[in-house]
């Protein structure tokens, strides 16, 4: 084996399912420190976890599959905790929980950079058209959706809902993203406040 290499303890009968997982988070820790998928090799994954690179092929068949899992795993991840914030104001009114949502999602944003930046961050290899319509990207796409659709019904709102959004969660993710990329401490209070700023907006509309 090549110098560094730390062969790891072989896996009993019935480990599998706790390999893939030291699998799957050794990729998604390489990726966010390399941000490209291209730059993710099978071979330097099988190395992280300490296992030869055909061992990887027991769990995966291709780095297209091992980078998918990481991915829906991530997006999964988001996606319940905004549901989460969502449903839990549901009896306050649909702006509380919209605003909510709202919220979380920056929290989420600061509270784990790295795997928000692992979510909105890489580099990714471009899938088809085919493959984009199935992407866990829209699982969060869908509580959005959900939230500001019962805010509109509840306010009567007459513009597009998919437009606003497509709008709001643009604009909340470029609060986030931005929060996340400067190197000096984020004034919480302050992002919520623009956050609820552009609720404000919404609603109106």
């Amino acid at each position: 084996m090549g110098e560094g290499f730390t062969r790891r303890t072989q896996s009993r009968w019935g480990e599998g399912a706790a390999l893939k997982e030291e699998i799957v988070r050794a990729a998604a820790r390489m990726l966010m420190e390399s941000g490209r998928e291209r730059d993710l090799s099978l071979r330097a994954v099988a190395r992280e976890v300490g296992i030869s690179a055909p061992s990887i092929y027991l769990h995966f068949k291709d780095r297209a599959e091992l980078v998918a899992t990481v991915t829906q795993r991530a997006y999964a991840r988001l996606a319940a905790e905004l549901r989460e914030a969502w449903t839990g104001e549901r009896e306050a009114g649909a702006h509380a929980a919209l605003r909510a949502l709202a919220q979380r999602y920056c929290g989420f944003a600061l509270d784990n950079p790295r795997v928000y930046r692992l979510l909105f961050g890489i580099e990714r290899i471009e899938v088809s058209r085919d493959e984009a319509a199935s992407h866990p990207l829209w699982t969060v796409h869908a509580v959005w959706a959900d939230a500001v659709a019962a805010c509109h019904g509840e306010h009567g709102a007459t513009t597009d809902p998919e437009r606003v959004t497509t709008l709001l969660w643009a604009s909340v993710h470029g609060l986030a993203a931005m929060a996340v990329a400067v190197p000096f401490a984020t004034d919480r209070e302050r992002i919520e406040g623009m956050v609820d700023d552009l609720l404000d907006l919404v609603v109106a509309g």
